[in-house]
């Protein structure tokens, strides 16, 4: 909004809140909170065991935040500025109470050690740490990791997702970006105002390891989010030691930067978006309970009855469809295992082929140690460039595969919303949109092949007896136990890479059927909410019914008002 429009918002905020429930209103109350006191609210977001607690104890300049090698942090903490002498920790629980505890008692709360499966109820943490990032006017939010053995942990991330402004997204360099990392890296871009991708760990690859993985995650990035964004090489680790860390310094003076520059004007568009998406929300519940609550007659009853059945069977066939991505995703592994099976005999008859040309010409006169040594390197490198083709060419398969299983996927859900949009055509005219399907399969920038022949004790005096055997008798051994040596490191090659791609796709299918989900549930759940209070005014009788319908009338009018205002404001 303009400057003009922002002066406004106060106002804005308080008639939203009189329209909302108990739940927007805390919501609407923390976003007056930060515009008053020009607050950011930058979310660390990213998978499990990224750094992200590591990282916002790089950017405090100390170890506040509990970090470790097991999944730790479980609850949401915001860290907020705190003067010296006031540090500590403010818990809210789920009944309603709070209570204050020194600073290292986080991590009785905040994490699944101190607090397994949020055991003691805890609702929300706020760490005041005394802190010069913090003196910029911001609050960092450390979320538990996406993806962790612990699924509530995932939950809680999930459900503080639509409270940022702005993020810091944390990738590593090894492991790369997975598929569940691409789908939540594109709702976190999707709501923050600004965005600043951190690319974790840098330090455990060597320099040309790194280039790499900083090249393919900017590449990612830009397809996920449409637009080219800075990557961030650094580690968390080594910049909270005494040498520091350059690439961490990089991103600090970046991020510190927008702060000082652009932290007003991306609050005030925060803001504006937060209250214009919960207005319209608020509208479209409130425009479809009315009109399927005043539309009158036993015809009417039975064809809100039957818009109902409609949403229902939708959110029935989420299982079905659950059930669909699953049994396909088998039938793709089914015949991954059948292809690998099909290609060791075939891979090691050609290499084979290839191998004996080699020897009956290059190294048909070499003494038998050259042929052993010279031998191998031909070996692992025509076993390393079939079995790459081989898995290359099963990763497309895979990608193809699961593309049609989401495409399938969507085109059901869509024909279903299709029909809830007919029926709903003469209550509202809601347009429910379904997320068009992106790339599935996880990259697989970390795969190495090992080559390395396990030798033991016997086997290296056996080598040195070969290697000295005289004439054609010592080369010819020498052949044959090179060329006995194709199958078996096909096979173990061909395994390798058959797991790789079997543990990719475990993962893809898990991210597809949480988007299945996701996308039935936030296409029907706000509609059957709005149709179940329309049956509760529709079952009240006389005044109470007329009054129920005034109030619904009188609140679409001044949402609507409301929605004209901040449009009108413009954004910022």
């Amino acid at each position: 909004m303009t400057t003009a429009g922002m002066a406004a918002m106060p106002a804005l905020l308080d008639r939203l809140g009189e329209l909302a429930d108990e739940d927007d209103r805390e919501t609407l109350a923390a976003l007056r909170d930060r515009l008053d006191s020009g607050r950011l609210r930058v979310l660390v977001a990213g998978e499990a065991k990224r750094g992200k607690s590591t990282l916002v104890n790089a950017l405090l300049g100390r170890e506040v935040l509990p970090a470790g090698v097991i999944p730790l942090t479980a609850v949401p903490a915001t860290v907020v500025r705190a003067r010296a002498g006031e540090e500590g920790v403010e818990v809210a629980f789920t009944t309603g109470k709070s209570e204050r505890f020194p600073l290292a008692a986080v991590a009785d709360f905040g994490t699944e050690r101190g607090n397994p499966g949020n055991c003691r109820n805890v609702a929300a943490i706020t760490v005041g740490v005394d802190a010069p990032i913090l003196g910029r006017g911001v609050e960092i939010v450390d979320t538990p990791g996406t993806g962790s053995v612990h699924a509530h942990n995932t939950a809680a991330a999930d459900a503080a997702l639509p409270s940022m402004d702005a993020a810091i997204f944390v990738l590593t360099a090894d492991p790369p970006v997975s598929a569940s990392e691409r789908d939540l890296l594109r709702r976190v871009a999707g709501l923050s105002v600004a965005l600043f991708i951190v690319l974790n760990k840098a330090d455990y690859l060597d320099e040309l390891s790194l280039a790499e993985a900083l090249e393919f995650t900017a590449a990612v990035v830009a397809e996920v989010t449409g637009r080219s964004e800075r990557v961030y090489p650094l580690s968390a680790r080594q910049a909270l030691g005494i040498a520091g860390d350059p690439g961490f310094t990089a991103f600090a003076a970046d991020f510190t930067g927008y702060l000082d520059a652009g932290r007003i004007a991306g609050l005030e568009l925060s803001v504006t978006r937060h209250v214009r998406r919960l207005a319209q929300q608020l509208l479209d519940e409130v425009a479809l309970a009315e009109r399927a609550a005043r539309m009158p007659g036993d015809a009417a009853a039975a064809q809100i009855a039957a818009f109902g059945a409609r949403l229902e069977a939708v959110t029935a066939r989420r299982l079905d469809a659950e059930d669909l991505a699953t049994a396909q995703s088998r039938r793709l592994l089914e015949a991954l295992n059948e292809a690998a099976d099909d290609a060791r005999p075939r891979q090691a008859a050609a290499i084979t082929g290839k191998l004996t040309e080699l020897l009956d010409t290059e190294l048909a006169g070499v003494p038998p140690a050259d042929i052993e040594r010279q031998g191998r390197v031909h070996l692992t490198g025509l076993v390393a460039a079939a079995v790459e083709a081989w898995r290359q060419g099963q990763a497309a398969g895979l990608e193809h595969g699961l593309r049609e299983i989401d495409g399938k996927l969507a085109a059901e859900l869509e024909a279903d919303l299709a029909a809830v949009r007919a029926a709903a055509a003469d209550l509202l005219g809601i347009d429910l949109a379904v997320p068009a399907p992106g790339d599935r399969l996880p990259a697989d920038l970390g795969f190495f092949y090992t080559m390395d022949e396990r030798v033991d004790q016997s086997e290296l005096l056996a080598g040195t007896v070969r290697r000295r055997l005289p004439g054609e008798y010592g080369r010819r051994v020498a052949r044959d136990r090179l060329l006995a040596q194709v199958s078996d490191l096909v096979g173990s090659q061909l395994g390798r890479a058959r797991g790789d791609l079997q543990y990719r796709l475990a993962e893809a299918t898990r991210e597809l059927v949480a988007d299945v989900r996701r996308r039935y549930s936030d296409s029907t759940q706000r509609l059957a909410g709005a149709l179940d209070r329309a049956a509760g005014i529709r079952a009240s009788v006389g005044d109470q019914a007329e009054r129920q319908l005034a109030e619904l009338a009188a609140r679409a009018g001044e949402l609507r008002a409301l929605l004209a205002d901040l449009h009108d404001g413009g954004d910022a």
